[in-house]
Order: structure tokens, then C-alpha cells, then sequence
């Protein structure tokens, strides 16, 4: 077996209303897919992490030169060899990786998962991760509360939102939050690196009384000394590494007592071999092993596979803790109209899917509709 074809696909959604996280607003949704073909006849896919245009062309330069004619089920070795000269982005290696591992166990017949060590995991319990700043005036909660109202419908037991608006507007929208879904619903707030060390312990009692589980991405990623002191200083979980890219990073993370919970991105830090790595390191130093997955197509069916492969959540235990899985709740058709069926939400959890490779179908006509010119 070789590979015949390496080709990608940006693509990108413009939705109706902005929204924005703590550092900047969001006015497209964008996405880059890869499909990796062979002699014969068998194709995986994967997805990348950046700016589209700029990531296909280097899927399609570099990546292919590397590929074509090379025996796909290497995928470690290719995991090394496409990226052993400097300035290769992770962004990219992440979805031509993924796509290899879902070739291999497409041509193997078997869910993804048998490939990464079996099962041990069936399902996972979705959060609703969303609540970005949407609202035409800054004091304004309008679309705040469709956000709610949208969670509170949706039954979820546990949220996420966006804050690092401001102290007195982050404080206005938690305590809207919670008082709106009730001590019952679990509560994640995710400053996407907008705050400073002094106004996070300024926070800190607030959000201790208000019972938030976790404070995500605090302060600026690559300041590991602010991540420990701030750790050290509070009684709040501190979870960050969606911003990561490289095993050193992560290495030095969970090693050096920055973080309780990482949250590696799948295509953006370099695929399910890299995660893969960076969970075992996770399980062996007592990290929490929590995947970001927020405005992804295939990004998703990718986690749910790792995870469900992994010992780190002791699902062994007589009784095993819900295991949390990010739920993007902002709207999504790259996500909705890409795939034939689209993972869903049923009676409350997320199953891993039990198809062949990742579990899912692209529907390759819908792609055109998206596709960036």
C-alpha cells in the first residue's frame, strides 16, 4: 500500500453575528481538512489547526512531497520525518496525522480506537462550551441569556464560559450565569489568556465563592513562573494548553506544576500521536487529561477516540467519575452539513462512534459549499 494523493481542503463559515473571547473578535469560522489517498483505493481524513490558505498550501507542498509513494502505516515515522526541519506548524502535522491513523483502521476495519490500545470508555458527558461576548452594547446580557436559555434546554450539567471582559463585566456575567442555571449545573470560566496575575487573585474569592471548577487559560500561555505563583495562590483548579504546540511546552507544563487540568488540542498540537504522548505524561504525573475541542469537524470524533482509549479516567473504579467532554454550543454548519452524520448529543452523553477509522463520512460535495477560494 502507498500513498497516491495528498490534498487539502480550507475552508471557512461566515456566521451571523461576531463573537468574541477575551483578545479579539471572531467573525468567520474557518477550518482546514486533509484526505490522504492510496494505490489502493482507501482514504482517511484529518483536520488542521490555522489559517486556512496558509495551511493548505503547506499540506500541499511539503507535505505531499514527503508523502507520496511512502507506505502509510508509518505514522509515527512520518510524525518525525515531516516536521525534523524547523518551522513545520504543528497545525499542519495535526491533521495529516489524524488522517493516517484513520486510513490505517479504515483498512483494518475497526473503530480508531482498537488501534490506540482498546476501549475503556464508552461514553462522555458534554459541556456546553460557549458564552462568548456577543452583545451590541457592552452592559448589555441579551444574547448572554440566549446562551443560557440554549444550555438550560439542552440539559446540560456542566458549562463553560468567556470571560476576561473586565473585572466588574466578567463578575455581572458569572453571577447571571449561575444564578440563571443554579448551584447544580458545574461552572468553567475561560479568560483565553486575557488577564494578569494580580487581577486573577483579585478574582480569585469571587470565584471561589461562586464554585467555579476550574479557571481556564488565566494569564498569557507562555508565562509558566505567573501560571505557578497564581496556582499556588488559590483554590481553583487552573487548566490551560489549548495554546501549545510543542512537546517541550507540554512536557514543562504538566512536569513543572503549571497546570491541574491540560487541555492539548488535537489538530493543533500535532495530532493524535502527539496527544497520545501528552496524555501518558498526563496520567503519570496526576494531570487532568481534558481535550480542547471548540469549532472542530473532525477534531471531535478524534478526542472522543483518544479519550475512550485512555486509562487516565480509572473508568475501572467500582464508581467511575463522569468523564467531561467540550461541547461547542455556538452555532457550527462546518460542523452540521460536512459530515453525513454528525455527532450528536443522546440521553445526556456522547458515544465514541464504532465505525471503521474515526467513525464519521465526510460528505465530500457538501465541502464546495465552504471551500475558500
Amino acid at each position: 500500500m502507498k500513498i497516491t494523493e495528498v490534498k487539502a481542503y480550507p475552508l471557512s463559515y461566515t456566521p451571523d453575528r461576531a463573537f468574541a473571547n477575551a483578545l479579539d473578535w471572531n467573525t468567520k469560522r474557518a477550518v482546514t481538512l486533509v484526505k490522504i489517498v492510496t494505490d489502493d483505493g482507501g482514504a482517511g481524513w484529518g483536520e488542521c489547526y490555522g489559517p486556512p490558505a496558509g495551511i493548505a498550501r503547506i499540506i500541499e507542498t511539503h507535505f505531499r512531497d514527503k508523502l507520496l509513494g511512502a507506505d502509510p502505516w508509518r505514522i509515527e515515522y512520518h510524525w518525525q520525518h515531516v516536521q525534523a526541519k524547523k518551522g513545520i506548524p504543528a497545525g499542519a502535522v495535526g491533521g495529516v496525522d489524524i488522517a493516517l491513523w484513520d486510513l490505517k483502521a479504515k483498512a483494518l476495519g475497526v473503530p480508531l480506537y482498537q488501534l490506540l490500545g482498546g476501549k475503556f470508555l464508552d461514553e462522555f458527558v458534554p459541556y456546553a462550551s460557549g458564552f462568548p461576548f456577543k452583545e451590541d452594547c457592552p452592559a448589555d446580557f441579551a444574547q448572554l441569556d440566549k446562551d443560557i436559555e440554549k444550555a438550560a434546554a439542552g440539559g446540560f450539567t456542566s458549562v463553560k464560559m468567556k470571560i476576561g471582559f473586565g473585572k466588574a463585566r466578567d463578575i455581572a456575567r458569572i453571577t447571571r450565569v449561575r444564578n440563571a442555571l443554579g448551584d447544580g449545573v458545574a461552572l468553567m470560566v475561560d479568560a483565553n489568556q486575557g488577564y494578569d496575575l494580580m487581577t486573577c487573585l483579585e478574582l480569585a474569592p469571587f470565584l471561589e465563592e461562586y464554585k467555579v471548577k476550574w479557571l481556564e487559560e488565566p494569564l498569557p500561555w507562555q508565562s509558566f513562573s505567573g501560571y505557578r505563583q497564581l496556582r499556588s495562590k488559590i483554590n481553583i483548579p487552573i487548566a490551560a494548553g489549548e495554546a501549545e504546540v510543542t512537546m517541550q511546552g507540554y512536557t514543562e507544563a504538566i512536569t513543572g506544576g503549571v497546570v491541574d487540568v491540560i487541555q492539548a488540542d488535537l489538530p493543533a498540537c500535532g495530532g493524535i500521536t502527539a496527544a497520545k504522548r501528552i496524555a501518558a505524561l498526563a496520567f503519570a504525573f496526576h494531570i487532568d487529561f481534558q481535550p480542547h475541542v471548540f469549532g472542530t469537524i473532525l477534531g471531535l470524533p478524534a478526542a472522543l477516540h483518544l479519550m475512550a482509549s485512555l486509562p487516565n479516567y480509572q473508568s475501572w473504579a467500582l464508581f467511575p467519575r463522569p468523564v467531561l467532554l467540550e461541547w461547542d454550543i455556538n452555532p457550527n454548519p462546518l460542523a452540521e452539513k460536512i459530515l453525513k452524520q454528525p455527532i450528536a448529543i443522546g440521553n445526556g452523553v456522547v458515544k465514541v462512534p464504532e465505525g471503521p477509522g474515526l467513525g464519521v463520512e465526510v460528505d465530500e460535495p457538501a465541502i464546495a459549499g465552504f471551500q475558500v477560494k
